[in-house]
């Protein structure tokens, strides 16, 4: 049975596994131990400045002094839309004691007051297990929500159930009401040469193809799935088509839609993030011709990348990515050179920062000998990533 209870203050919220911004000032808080949702109510929040960029290089520190030093491990991040303000959710101590924050872009962490706010909660349909544990250590309940998002009306729940299709994907409408709808989906995972019904969804967003919508999924190792959302009813059991090999020996990290303009031209975009892998920027145009011819149904070699011709980005490190605005992402990431955990801004032209490089622009004496362009760009990520003093003049 789905329960619904509806809460003066906040509900209990036993753990944080992830975070989905909402509509009219509501935060979507996955919580995996009590195999709810609660709807956070924010309270009103300013309108993001213009030229807002993030470079809090020393994030681990400055949220484990919030909660008394203990070791802190980032659950999800999302950007509250329109505004200046970044919502990442943690877990901490030896019990995993789950917090969520407001970072600003002024480097500051303001810990939400979870039992201060209001909420609504809705209890998710045959929830997994609690005692069962992947590689001893994992708890099965704990994938009950591996990617949650909010789209057309709607918050998408990805994750497992404790049905034999384990591999569930759930949608339930905002305010919460007894309609929660369970659909179970399988695929066929070309790395592994298998029909494949337990791994659950790990990565997810939205595209318009053929003039239908449809959820894009990735899954670990790393089959690229598209299912039109029409299919995905109460009951049904749901074959998505795999429509690309990315690569084996990997887990998506996040995957977010935007677009890109260069020259006058838009081009609709998916950035899927890998925590084993680079970053894929994947075009809806090419999704758009997968979608008409036959899916991936027979074995890809190891290592092969198929299906679709995908870009790359390079995003080594990045845990959790989100849209901060028309021009920039908001990234969660682990600077591998430095073992900083970061939150930062990245421009999604080019998707990287100067400052993780040394390299022929970093030596005082170099001149761009009328290169007007590269002097422009290479002048402006100093501005964002708060070195202006290193902009160099006009040749």
């Amino acid at each position: 049975m789905l329960g619904l209870y509806v809460n003066a203050f906040a509900a209990d919220v036993k753990s944080i596994s992830r975070l989905a911004a909402g509509p009219d000032n509501i935060l979507f808080v996955a919580d995996w131990k009590a195999a709810e949702v609660h709807a956070i109510e924010l309270p009103p929040a300013a309108q993001q400045p213009a030229g807002t960029t993030f470079n809090v290089l020393d994030l681990e520190t400055l949220l484990s002094q919030q909660v008394g030093g203990a070791r802190v491990a980032v659950e999800d991040m999302v950007v509250r839309p329109g505004t200046a303000q970044v919502f990442v959710a943690i877990s901490y101590g030896p019990e995993k004691t789950p917090a969520l924050f407001i970072v600003t872009s002024d480097k500051k962490a303001h810990k939400v007051d979870l039992k201060a706010a209001r909420s609504t909660s809705v209890a998710l349909r045959d929830a997994p297990a609690a005692d069962e544990k992947f590689w001893k250590k994992f708890p099965e309940r704990s994938f009950t929500v591996t990617d949650m998002k909010w789209h057309d009306g709607e918050l998408f729940v990805a994750g497992l159930s404790n049905q034999d299709f384990a591999s569930t994907l759930r949608r339930v409408r905002y305010p919460f009401d007894a309609k929660q709808s369970i659909s179970s989906v399988e695929i066929f995972h070309g790395g592994h040469d298998q029909l494949e019904t337990r791994a659950p969804i790990r990565a997810m967003s939205f595209a318009n193809l053929g003039g239908k919508p449809y959820l894009v999924a990735a899954y670990t190792c790393t089959p690229l799935v598209i299912i039109p959302i029409d299919d995905l009813k109460d009951g049904a059991h749901v074959r998505g088509k795999t429509v690309a090999e990315l690569g084996y020996g990997n887990t998506p990290a996040d995957m977010v839609s935007f677009t890109r303009t260069s020259q006058g031209k838009t081009t609709d975009l998916l950035m899927l993030v890998n925590y084993n892998r680079i970053a894929d920027v994947i075009p809806v145009s090419e999704l758009e011709a997968a979608r008409v011819r036959p899916g991936i149904e027979k074995q890809v070699p190891y290592g092969q990348i198929t299906g679709l011709d995908v870009g790359e980005a390079p995003l080594a490190g990045v845990m959790r990515l989100d849209n901060l605005d028309d021009k920039s992402f908001v990234a969660v990431r682990r600077d591998l050179q430095q073992d900083e955990l970061q939150l930062v801004t990245m421009g999604k032209d080019l998707s990287f920062r100067l400052t993780d490089h040394i390299s022929e622009y970093t030596f005082p004496d170099f001149s761009f000998k009328g290169k007007k362009p590269q002097q422009q760009y290479v002048n402006m990520l100093l501005k964002d990533e708060e070195l202006p003093e290193f902009i160099k003049a006009s040749d």
